[in-house]
């Protein structure tokens, strides 16, 4: 199971697949579907589980 927050590197979660056990310490399970949406400031991944849908914001970093 791979924990999920906005402090987990952006490759690991670009990393899950549908099937991966996720938690985010408060709800867990089986993705079913992904839906990653981009903005210029951040990644929003919507990590879609069985009866809950857990939503990790990650700032782009600007050089």
């Amino acid at each position: 199971m791979t924990i999920v927050s906005d402090s987990l590197p952006t490759s690991t979660l670009l990393d899950l697949k549908v099937g991966n056990e996720i938690s985010d310490n408060q709800h867990s399970g089986i993705i079913k579907s992904i839906k990653i949406s981009e903005t210029d400031e951040f990644l929003m991944f919507l990590f879609q589980l069985e009866h809950k849908n857990i939503i990790v914001k990650k700032l782009k970093q600007i050089c």
